[in-house]
């Protein structure tokens, strides 16, 4: 066939609503739906050269070279904060009712600090965040903390700057402090905490709090889908503990695992990895020293059910006002301790507070042996911190015959063994050997539990309190 008996144009593939792809003189023509041209065109919209734009449309912000890209205005700025001179953004129309607010422009993806929990995780307070424009949660109205299970969660990909701190927000205020520190880029966190004032696990499953954080991770995507960016979740809080008033440990640690995976599937449905869950190690209040919930933790420290979970610390380690909450310190101390955790396992290290694992009788007949695991050797702390005493922590229970520790002490040939050593043979058929549980109540600010055991971790809190990696409770029955 000659050029000149080429046809000029035609059909190459058709539809029953037209034709697809066909070809004339200058080439292929293709026939696109409105919806691949609404794509492409907001795709274009993303990528396309920003337009300068006056700086005037901020009001009066130190910035420049402000330009327009889509529905966001670009700028350099500076304002206030510890992060410096910076590039920021900020939507051209708001989405709400209320202005739109200057964001820090994300690097690299929107990442998350998400929680789910009980009344007390709902907890805020009024610090001053070091990097107020990096920190943002949902731009609903409903702050850090949500609505603590008295509103549904709506649908929005907005985003807000915070007037109150949860420990979400000073997770992520502490992780990018410590990056700008390091010269490393800075994030852009996501924070954000879901809770209701369920009293069992089983009201907790099927409570608002976990319907909220459904929508709360896809807001998450949807508000890094608005920046042009990934999401990325560092972290998952899971804070539910003295909250469970039915007491049955059995119960709480299986709604535990349930609830954990069903937060992965929430992930998976949103397109996002497995999950780390980071929980605080309940230890109780000044007067509430034991039972069967703050018992049940110690197996999510070795058992972990195939999810990714972690004890950033023991909460013994922390002060408390009279009503068992934190104290404005310790809510600092509590969110360095997380951060540490979350780090480590973002960057494929490790992070385990110590753990025991075995009480077993000795030839001896007044020793016990504690056997045990952590990073490094164990420690007795030599300055007992926390005002153990000589027992270090530890206490006999179902004992019969009254016999006290006098000796506790690290096995010179296993770093992770402690001898344990009493004035007499301990008798009784249900010995269980308690370690920062069941003290009696306490008078100072410190939670009735106390140990003086840790590995040899240590860091400085922005407080200029020394920060332990402290072992965590556990009840061994002795064999």
């Amino acid at each position: 066939m000659t050029d000149s008996d080429k046809p000029a144009r035609g059909v190459l593939l058709k539809a029953r609503n037209g034709n697809v792809i066909g070809f004339d003189k200058t080439g292929l023509r293709m026939r696109l739906s409105d919806e691949v041209i609404a794509d492409i065109g907001g795709r274009l919209n993303m990528t396309h050269a920003p337009t300068p734009v006056d700086p005037s449309v901020l009001g009066d912000v130190q910035a420049w070279d402000v330009r327009r890209s889509g529905d966001w205005y670009l700028f350099t700025a500076r304002l206030p904060g510890e992060q410096g001179i910076c590039n920021f953004r900020r939507r051209v129309e708001p989405l709400g009712d209320t202005a739109a607010d200057i964001l820090a422009n994300p690097s690299g993806g929107l990442f998350a600090i998400l929680s789910v929990g009980g009344t007390r995780r709902a907890t805020t307070s009024d610090e001053v965040l070091r990097y107020p424009y990096h920190v943002l949660t949902t731009g609903d109205d409903l702050g850090p903390a949500g609505a603590s299970g008295t509103e549904t969660v709506t649908a929005t990909p907005d985003l807000q700057r915070l007037s109150e701190q949860s420990r979400d927000s000073l997770i992520a205020d502490e992780i990018i402090a410590r990056r700008h520190a390091e010269f490393r880029a800075l994030p852009v966190i996501y924070a954000r905490s879901e809770t209701d004032n369920s009293a069992s696990i089983t009201a907790f499953a099927t409570g608002p709090a976990l319907a909220n954080f459904a929508r709360t991770v896809s807001n998450l995507c949807a508000a890094a889908a608005s920046l042009g960016v990934p999401p990325k979740v560092l972290a998952v809080g899971l804070d539910f503990t003295l909250e469970a008033l039915d007491q049955d440990g059995t119960a709480w640690r299986n709604g535990i695992y349930d609830i954990m995976a069903r937060v992965t599937d929430i992930f998976a449905d949103n397109g996002l990895r497995k999950p780390l869950f980071v929980s605080t190690f309940d230890a109780g209040t000044h007067s509430l020293s034991d039972n069967p919930i703050l018992r049940a933790q110690w197996e999510l420290a070795w058992n972990k059910a195939g999810h990714d979970h972690v004890f950033s610390a023991p909460g013994y380690m922390f002060a408390q006002d009279e009503f068992g909450r934190p104290t404005p310190e310790a809510r600092q101390q509590i969110a360095e301790m997380d951060a540490f955790a979350i780090e480590a396992a973002n960057t494929d290290q490790d992070w385990s507070c110590p753990v025991l694992l075995l009480a077993e009788r000795e030839v001896d007949p007044k020793l016990i042996r504690c056997r045990g695991q952590a990073l490094g050797a164990f420690v007795l702390d030599p300055d007992d911190l926390l005002n153990a005493g000589p027992s270090c922590g530890f206490r006999l229970e179902g004992c019969e015959n009254g016999a006290k520790i006098t000796a506790v002490s690290v096995d010179a040939d296993d770093p992770n063994d402690l001898l344990i050593r009493f004035d007499k043979a301990p008798k009784g058929d249900n010995l269980t050997l308690c370690y920062a549980l069941g003290h009696p109540a306490s008078s100072d600010q410190m939670p009735a539990n106390r140990g003086a055991l840790r590995d040899d971790w240590h860091a400085t809190s922005r407080t200029g309190r020394i920060l332990h990696r402290w072992a965590l409770p556990a009840a061994l029955p002795v064999h």
